[in-house]
C-alpha cells in the first residue's frame, strides 16, 4: 500500500483525552502504516471560487499522555489533495455541522463517514426506521400528547435529539404532578427541535452495549455500566466500560440496520443496545475503540484501516 495523505476533521487536538480518544487511536494506527497525518476543525474549512480548502495541520501523533502530538506544518490545503478525510468532530449535530457536510460533499475524495450519510442517519431519529427493534418511542413537541404517551409506562426517558454523551437526557414519570412543567422546561431547553421520548428500560441498570459495525458487519461489542444513582451508561457522565460480547440480539440488530448503513456508505458505526433493543445509531464520531482493545483485545483501528485501504 502506498503512503496516503490522511486528514481528520475533528475537535481541537489539544483537547483530546489521550487514553480514551478514538480519533487519536485511528491517527496513530494510520501513522504506523506509513501514512501522512493532518487535522483541521470544521471552522478551518472554506469554499473559495469553486474549491474547498482547509487550514490544516500536519502532525506526528502518539498515545503518550505527556505529548500526544507534535506539530510539523500548517498550510491552507485543497481538500482533494488528501486521499482520505475522516469526519470525526463530536456533536451537537447543529446547522454548523450540517453546513460543513454540504462543503465536504463537494470534495472528490474518500470522505468517511460520507457527508450525505451523516446527514441522513441522525443518531437518535434514525432508529424510527426500525420500530420493531426499539423501545416504544415518541417524537414531537406537543406536551399533552407526550403526557398521554408517558402514562402508558411507569417512567419515560426524554432526550434532546442532537446532543451526545448522555447530555440532554432525563427520566420522568407521568405520575409526577409536575410532569407538564418539567416537560415544558425540557422542550424549552431543546430550542425549536422536537424531543424524543421512550419507555424506560429498567435493564439499563445492568448496563448497555456499544456494538461496533464496520462496513455493515458487526465487529465487536463493549458493555457500559452506569455509575451508582444514574441510569445513563455513557462514559462522559461517569459510566464505566466493561468487556462485552456480541450475542444473537446484537447480530440480528446489526443485520437489520446493515442495509441502511451500506446504502449510505457508512464505514464505521456504533449501535447502542439495551436489553436487545436498539437505542441509537452513531455515525458522526463513534468512540470507545481504546476501551475495546484494552478490555477485549479487539483492535478496531487496525480493522478499520484494513478496510479503508482496500477501498482505495
Amino acid at each position: 500500500m502506498k503512503s496516503l495523505r490522511i486528514a481528520v476533521q475533528m475537535d481541537p487536538i489539544e483537547k483530546m483525552v489521550v487514553n480514551h480518544d478514538t480519533s487519536l487511536a485511528l491517527m496513530v494506527e494510520a501513522q504506523a502504516r506509513g501514512h501522512e497525518i493532518w487535522w483541521f476543525t470544521p471552522d478551518d474549512v472554506f469554499y473559495d471560487a469553486g474549491v474547498v480548502k482547509a487550514r490544516a495541520n500536519r502532525v506526528s501523533v502518539s498515545l503518550d499522555e505527556t505529548k500526544h502530538y507534535e506539530p510539523l506544518e500548517t498550510a491552507a490545503r485543497v481538500l482533494t489533495d488528501f486521499d482520505v478525510i475522516l469526519v470525526r468532530q463530536d456533536p451537537p449535530f447543529d446547522m454548523g455541522y450540517v453546513s460543513n457536510t454540504y462543503l465536504l460533499e463537494l470534495v472528490k475524495t474518500l470522505v468517511i463517514n460520507p457527508p450525505r450519510g451523516i446527514r441522513n442517519i441522525t443518531e437518535k431519529m434514525s432508529i424510527l426506521q426500525f420500530p420493531d427493534l426499539t423501545p416504544t418511542t415518541w417524537v414531537g413537541r406537543d406536551v399533552d400528547a407526550l403526557e398521554a404517551f408517558a402514562k402508558r409506562f411507569d417512567q419515560v426517558v426524554l432526550k434532546i435529539l442532537f446532543m451526545m454523551g448522555g447530555e440532554g437526557v432525563i427520566k420522568l414519570a407521568a405520575s409526577d404532578p409536575e410532569f407538564k412543567k418539567k416537560a415544558r422546561a425540557f422542550l424549552s431547553a431543546a430550542g425549536r427541535e422536537p424531543i424524543l421520548a421512550q419507555e424506560f428500560l429498567p435493564a439499563v441498570s445492568g448496563g448497555d452495549k456499544r456494538v461496533f459495525v464496520l462496513n455493515g458487519e458487526p465487529f465487536a461489542a463493549l458493555k457500559r455500566l452506569p455509575k451508582a444513582g444514574d441510569f445513563r451508561a455513557n462514559l462522559a457522565v461517569g459510566g464505566q466500560a466493561a468487556a462485552g460480547e456480541l450475542d444473537g440480539d446484537d447480530r440480528a440488530i446489526a443485520a437489520a440496520v446493515a442495509p441502511l448503513l451500506k446504502r449510505e456508505g457508512i464505514v464505521f458505526a456504533g449501535l447502542d443496545v439495551i436489553a436487545g433493543k436498539l437505542i441509537e445509531i452513531n455515525v458522526t464520531s463513534p468512540t470507545l475503540a481504546q476501551e475495546l482493545k484494552r478490555l477485549s483485545g479487539f483492535d478496531l483501528p487496525k480493522a478499520f484501516w484494513d478496510r479503508v485501504e482496500k477501498m482505495l
